[in-house]
């Protein structure tokens, strides 16, 4: 973890107020690494086959919607670099891919991600809507939607990994920044392109753009790019999803109570006696407070962790251990039962006195035994509800676990 490179990111765009570039933010092991997981999520991609969901290709500047057969018929082999492969795909074209919410195709990415970029969430904060992530891939020259603007409260953050250079340009303009999201996107770049600044990435560079200032990039040569999206949500939305989750998720406070009919002579002014503020606040209050759990747990990524893919419990006497990025928290419910949130995950359990305990051992980054997990648990759960305790965190990558003895 860069830790200064943050720092200096921070202070130069004046807390993520102002556009700023940072060098060497990322390392060439983790651009090897990272390069190796994008390669990874291209074929998971295809492999799901909605080539319809999330991607968008560019030849000569224009949007391509035919090239999933091609895609799908010459998938990434294991021999592949996204180079060699895209020079299968393209050939000699001009050519662009992106492809959005990574975070959903791959664990190892999201992990990797989320200890990237813990440093500015210490510094920062972690907003509201959380983190989500997405790749641009080609030698497509200019962005080829245009000189714009992200969308409403998606600060940008642009991880450049090479090979070749990238030229970043910002339109740091009051006028400009004035205007409505969505209002116009500019395809006039070379005309507008002395009134910018102009920013030269490296591989291992990185790259932050506010929301309201308009942009656009130069990639002339094979390069890729990943990008982090910062989401502060306006407050009308952030509000409107957690009533929305309020009742999605029977967020209840008072079960047993029952409302009391509308005297058909009452005024306007006397219907909202018939509301209880306090519950409706408390509901929102719990909402909330799950949603921090949920992407607290997860790193502050936005989309849960995916569940392993032909799970086995592991045989023999083995030890899991907790990931510092991804921390566990619980939430007591009613009826002696217990939420716990794993990677954005919600799991509902039997409540026990040594709970607390055991997570605060797993989130200490301790290697706790199934024989241990045993001796904390028993015998209020049985074993039926302790393997399911921890194939639950396994499952969604929320531990990892080695062999110690097999049977």
């Amino acid at each position: 973890m860069n830790n200064k490179a943050w720092e200096s990111l921070y202070l130069n765009s004046q807390h993520l107020e102002k556009p700023a570039s940072v060098k060497g933010l990322i390392s060439n092991n983790e651009i090897e690494e990272i390069q190796g997981m994008m390669l990874e999520i291209l074929r998971s991609f295809i492999e799901k086959g909605e080539m319809h969901i999330g991607l968008k290709t560019y030849i000569d500047q224009e949007l391509r919607n035919d090239m999933a057969d091609r895609m799908t018929a010459l998938p990434p082999q294991q021999h592949d670099t996204l180079e060699s492969w895209s020079q299968r795909i393209f050939g000699d074209q001009k050519f662009g891919m992106v492809l959005n919410y990574l975070e959903g195709f791959s664990n190892s990415f999201a992990e990797k991600a989320a200890n990237i970029v813990s440093p500015l969430l210490s510094i920062a904060g972690m907003p509201l809507e959380g983190l989500s992530f997405l790749f641009f891939m080609g030698n497509y020259g200019f962005t080829p939607f245009g000189i714009h603007k992200e969308s409403i409260g998606e600060e940008g953050i642009l991880f450049h990994l090479g090979p070749g250079n990238k030229q970043f340009y910002a339109w740091d303009d009051p006028e400009l920044n004035s205007m409505e999201h969505n209002s116009q996107v500019f395809h006039n770049v070379e005309e507008m392109l002395p009134n910018a600044q102009c920013y030269e990435l490296e591989p291992g560079d990185a790259m932050f753009v506010p929301h309201n200032v308009y942009h656009v990039a130069n990639t002339s040569e094979f390069s890729i790019s990943f990008v982090m999206d910062y989401i502060n949500p306006p407050s009308d939305r952030f509000e409107n999803q957690l009533f929305k989750s309020a009742g999605e998720n029977e967020v209840l406070i008072n079960k047993n109570s029952y409302q009391v009919p509308l005297k058909m002579e009452s005024n306007i002014a006397d219907w909202s006696e018939l509301l209880n503020f306090e519950s409706i606040k408390r509901k929102m209050e719990v909402s909330f407070q799950r949603r921090i759990l949920d992407l607290k747990s997860n790193g502050g990524i936005l989309r849960k962790s995916n569940f392993s893919r032909g799970f086995q419990f592991p045989n023999g006497i083995f030890i899991i251990q907790g990931k510092s990025i991804f921390p566990l928290f619980q939430q007591e419910l009613s009826n002696n039962r217990v939420m716990l949130f794993a990677r954005g995950h919600r799991i509902v359990k039997q409540n026990h006195k040594n709970f607390s305990f055991l997570l605060e051992k797993l989130n200490n980054g301790e290697g706790v035994s199934l024989i241990t997990i045993k001796e904390l648990l028993e015998p209020e759960w049985d074993i039926t509800e302790i393997y399911g305790f921890v194939s639950d965190l396994l499952q969604v990558d929320a531990v990892s676990h080695r062999i110690e003895l097999t049977e």
